[in-house]
């Protein structure tokens, strides 16, 4: 089978091989990468070719531009099949998530040499995208705590909102609340 990297973007087949090189640095099993799929047998390959498409453009528009500044890394979570969200969230069968990460447009990342809000505001000064959260970061915690999620829509499948958020503790509510901009979050 052809490399994806090799095909236009139309030519993405549900038949493509996890080892097909998707973009200069990553393979598409790294889009479908989860430890609580593996331990729970959930099957979490692409369920259309919109996700697959979607996640192929999140690689190529955001992954890799981050890899290319920062160095080897591998991401947290991209893509999540409806199963796997619910195994994650522990919520029952007819539950459905509204999560990017479902339509493969979503990533979770963290630089080991990195602070989280760093690699935030690297992302929002230099990278296009639909949503960038800063999530949990904590420096009393660690400068790699938290995560930072990242969504991209692809072109025809809508518009990129540039919208910026941190999910942070929130002392008053004892709970995470997601804010507009890039904040720390402190935990007292």
């Amino acid at each position: 089978m052809a490399n994806l990297v090799d095909l236009p973007g139309d030519d993405f087949t549900m038949e493509s091989d996890p080892q097909d090189k998707i973009s200069k640095n990553f393979r598409a099993y790294e889009l479908i990468k989860s430890e609580t799929a593996d331990r729970n047998a959930i099957d979490n390959w692409f369920k259309n070719l919109n996700q697959l498409k979607s996640a192929v453009y999140l690689c190529r528009n955001i992954l890799q531009p981050v890899r290319d500044k920062f160095g080897p890394f591998t991401p947290n979570s991209v893509f999540r099949s409806q199963l796997l969200e619910r195994a994650l969230k522990n919520k029952p069968d007819t539950w459905r998530s509204t999560s990017q990460h479902t339509k493969g447009q979503a990533c979770d990342i963290e630089i080991p040499k990195l602070t989280t809000m760093k690699l935030a505001e690297w992302v929002r000064d230099n990278l296009p995208f639909d949503q960038l959260i800063c999530e949990c970061y904590n420096p009393a915690k660690g400068p790699n705590s938290g995560w930072v999620h990242v969504s991209i829509v692809p072109d025809g499948m809508g518009s990129n909102r540039g919208k910026i958020m941190s999910y942070v503790w929130d002392n008053s509510k004892g709970k995470y609340v997601y804010i507009l901009g890039l904040q720390e979050s402190t935990r007292t």
